[in-house]
């Protein structure tokens, strides 16, 4: 059957539905191979997306895979997992409100312990020290580009000192 304008080939839709099927796969994975972590519907985004994944995937994938997210949530009892203690040399290079700002958005689950992991490692990439602007540029580079624009407002929110709201 060949697609024409406006329709969908068989073969298409096939290879549209293993995709799918393979990308929960790989995000049902990731849960359970991390069982320590709750997972954030933000963190498992921004993880797919720096896996290559499209946005219209991720979306299709979350609905499908958010109510296993939301039992995890449950059955942990808690939302995001605890707070890292930064190193004697991360906790002198973040200004004390950077070190706020970057508590509140792993308290808050908005970013994942990779991302975090990632912004911490170009703390030395910095002359001085690192305060709330240079930590928006980091929340930039490793965050932004694999979220939505809503989600990229209530972290800045959060980095400014108030707490996430969601619409």
């Amino acid at each position: 059957m060949v697609a024409t304008r406006g329709t969908v080939s068989s073969a298409a839709i096939g290879f549209m539905k293993q995709s799918l099927i393979k990308l929960i796969d790989v995000l049902l994975q990731r849960i359970e191979d991390n069982p320590e972590v709750t997972p954030s519907e933000t963190g498992l985004r921004s993880w797919l997306g720096r896996k290559g994944y499209s946005p219209r995937d991720i979306d299709a994938a979350m609905k499908m895979v958010g109510p296993h997210v939301e039992a995890r949530i449950r059955e942990t009892g808690r939302q995001s997992s605890s707070v890292r203690i930064l190193s004697a040399s991360e906790n002198y290079k973040l200004s004390p409100e950077a070190r706020d700002a970057l508590a509140r958005l792993e308290l808050y689950g908005l970013i994942d312990a990779y991302e975090r992991e990632a912004m911490l490692d170009r703390l030395d990439h910095f002359d001085g020290e690192v305060g709330i602007q240079e930590l928006e540029y980091l929340l930039a580079c490793i965050v932004y580009a694999n979220v939505d624009v809503g989600s990229q407002q209530i972290i800045e929110s959060t980095v400014l000192g108030g707490g996430p709201t969601y619409h």
